[in-house]
Order: C-alpha cells, then sequence, then structure tokens
C-alpha cells in the first residue's frame, strides 16, 4: 500500500456538500440504482415469501440486518463509482470478484451480531415478541442497523474494501476510522443519526412497503462513496457527466 494513500480533512462544512453530490450521482443514473433498488424489494419479497406463515423473532432480524447491510453497501460503492467514472465502471465490479471483499463486509456484519447477542445475554433477554414478517420489515431491520454499521467501520469502509481490493481487511479498517477521527467522529455519527430521521419521517408519510426504505439505503451507500472520494481521492466534487462519459468512451477505443 502506497504511504501517501492516507485520508486527508476535508473542507468544511461538508455534510450538504456530501449529501447533494450523492443526490446528484443518483439522479445521473437512475436505471442503476433504480435497478439497486428493486432488486432489494425482491429480496424483500422473496423473504416475506419464504417465510409466510412462520413467527419470527424480532431479534433474528435485527441480526439479519447488520449482516445484511454491509454487503448492500459494497455492492452500491462499485455502482456509484461507476456512476460518477463511467470509465471505471468495470474496474470497480472487477473488486467485488475479490472473495476477501465480501469477508471483509460480513466480519463487519458478525462482529455486530456478537457483540449484539453479548449484550442481550447480560441483560438477560433471550427473544423478543415474534410475528410474521410483513412486506417490507426485512427492509426496515436492515436500514436501522445504518448507525452501528457505520459507528462499527466508519464511513469510508465500504469504499475502500471495493476500490482498493488490495488493502489488507485491517489496513481499511484502519484508514476508514482515521478518516473518522480527521473529520469528525462526532460529526459523522450525528450525520448518520440525522438520515435515519429523514427515514423514519418518509416511512410513515410514505411507507410503500419497504421500497422508500430501500431507496434510503441505497442513498446513503453512495453517501459512503461521496465521502470516501472526498477524504481519500481528494475530489470533492464529482465529475461533470460528459467528462465522465467522454473518459468512458476513450478507455473503450483503447481497449480495442
Amino acid at each position: 500500500m502506497s504511504t501517501t494513500f492516507e485520508p486527508r480533512e476535508v473542507e468544511k462544512p461538508f455534510r450538504r456538500r456530501w449529501l447533494r453530490m450523492t443526490l446528484q450521482l443518483v439522479v445521473r443514473c437512475p436505471a442503476r440504482f433504480g435497478l439497486a433498488i428493486l432488486l432489494l424489494g425482491c429480496l424483500d419479497t422473496f423473504a416475506v415469501r419464504l417465510l409466510s406463515g412462520v413467527t419470527v423473532d424480532r431479534v433474528w432480524m435485527i441480526r439479519l440486518g447488520m449482516l445484511m447491510l454491509p454487503l448492500v453497501w459494497v455492492f452500491i460503492a462499485a455502482i456509484a463509482r461507476g456512476a460518477d467514472d463511467a470509465s471505471q465502471t468495470w474496474k470497480a465490479f472487477a473488486g467485488l470478484a475479490y472473495f476477501k471483499v465480501w469477508m471483509s463486509a460480513l466480519v463487519v456484519g458478525i462482529g455486530l451480531i456478537a457483540l449484539h447477542w453479548v449484550i442481550w445475554w447480560l441483560m438477560g433477554v433471550t427473544a423478543l415478541r415474534g410475528s410474521a414478517l410483513l412486506p417490507g420489515q426485512l427492509l426496515e431491520f436492515t436500514g436501522t442497523q445504518a448507525w452501528m454499521v457505520s459507528a462499527a467501520a466508519g464511513i469510508c469502509y465500504f469504499p475502500l474494501l471495493v476500490l482498493q481490493p488490495m488493502l489488507s481487511l485491517a489496513e481499511a479498517r484502519r484508514l476508514s476510522r482515521d478518516a473518522n477521527d480527521i473529520n469528525g467522529r462526532q460529526t459523522l455519527s450525528w450525520l448518520m443519526v440525522g438520515m435515519i430521521g429523514v427515514l423514519a419521517v418518509f416511512g410513515v408519510f410514505v411507507p410503500a412497503f419497504g421500497m422508500t426504505t430501500a431507496a434510503w439505503i441505497v442513498f446513503m451507500g453512495v453517501l459512503n462513496y461521496v465521502a470516501y472520494r472526498d477524504i481519500f481521492e481528494r475530489r470533492s466534487a464529482n465529475l461533470p457527466k460528459t467528462v465522465a462519459t467522454a473518459s468512458a468512451v476513450v478507455v473503450a477505443h483503447a481497449a480495442k
């Protein structure tokens, strides 16, 4: 790993800028991100049908959400890179071919599940009221783990795994945590809490059987990429769409 590949302290205030850049990327490629949202919706529907008539303990749904969210955000990081720079699309998706990328993401979820189990064991709680799984609930349980996942891994962890696949798990975690420390762990934590609040409000007024939550999960995955790009690649703004497209054409011609 290059010794110059270290996080920087970005220009403040950055929260609104990151949210604006994230929204621009999502709007730029509605088909890509729309497909990701649709896939999440299909996964939720599959889970509901698979567990039809089965009483599901809410504790296990929470733990499943802890396991799922890191995997989803790894995938979204690759899509976000392609939306920002079309010439990097296949390179970003090539990062998903590394087994250790997925295992490094799973480590976060497994660690949180273990911590969750210990805390509940110490509290003497072994189960919550079970119920049938309703449409949208799997995505809700997944989305609400965002704060814990980000607190455990750091906002840049999942883009680091995909876009810098040669990093070891320990290196990726150190870099991501350093990025949080340099740019204000508390500031980033409140950003995540605020966005969860937005999700709660939209969930009440626009429930849409979990699709609102699916869109929010995708949006936050793109936000992770925007933060990574600003902190590690020293680029705060998205590439202009014409530049991103032109660079993809050049790469395609060069490959012929």
